[in-house]
């Protein structure tokens, strides 16, 4: 056979091995949450990184809850065996305004290497 339909095999090899975002792979994304403490009046009574709050993390577009993780302690969360592609980390606030008092703080962010440590701006919220 030609060169050229091995060639096109080998082609179509490698790309059947790339893998899409999401689990699986090496790298890592992390961040810290900070909350902002309201009191009665809506006024903030004190702040600081919150411990065991809840953080999602959605693959590439997909529009639902992929996985999840708690906060520590001092308000630090990770992902970690993602492959290469993007993804929206959030977690979720209180909202006076809105539905159900709460609205997601999202980021999206872009892994771009396989082993690449991806470090998040700190997510801040509002608790009540």
């Amino acid at each position: 056979m030609s060169k050229l339909f091995y060639l096109f095999l080998l082609f179509l090899w490698i790309s059947s091995c790339s893998k899409e975002a999401g689990d699986g792979g090496f790298a890592k994304i992390q961040g810290k949450v900070f909350a902002y403490n309201l009191n009665k009046t809506k006024v903030i009574a004190d702040s600081g990184y919150i411990g065991d709050q809840r953080v999602f993390i959605s693959y590439g577009d997909h529009t639902v809850i992929d996985d999840e993780t708690r906060t520590s302690y001092t308000g630090e969360f990770q992902f970690k065996n993602l492959n290469q592609g993007d993804y929206t980390i959030f977690t979720f606030s209180y909202c006076d305004a809105c539905p159900l008092n709460e609205k997601a703080i999202m980021v999206k962010t872009t892994i771009k290497s396989k082993k690449e440590l991806v470090q998040l701006s700190d997510l801040k919220i509002f608790k009540e």
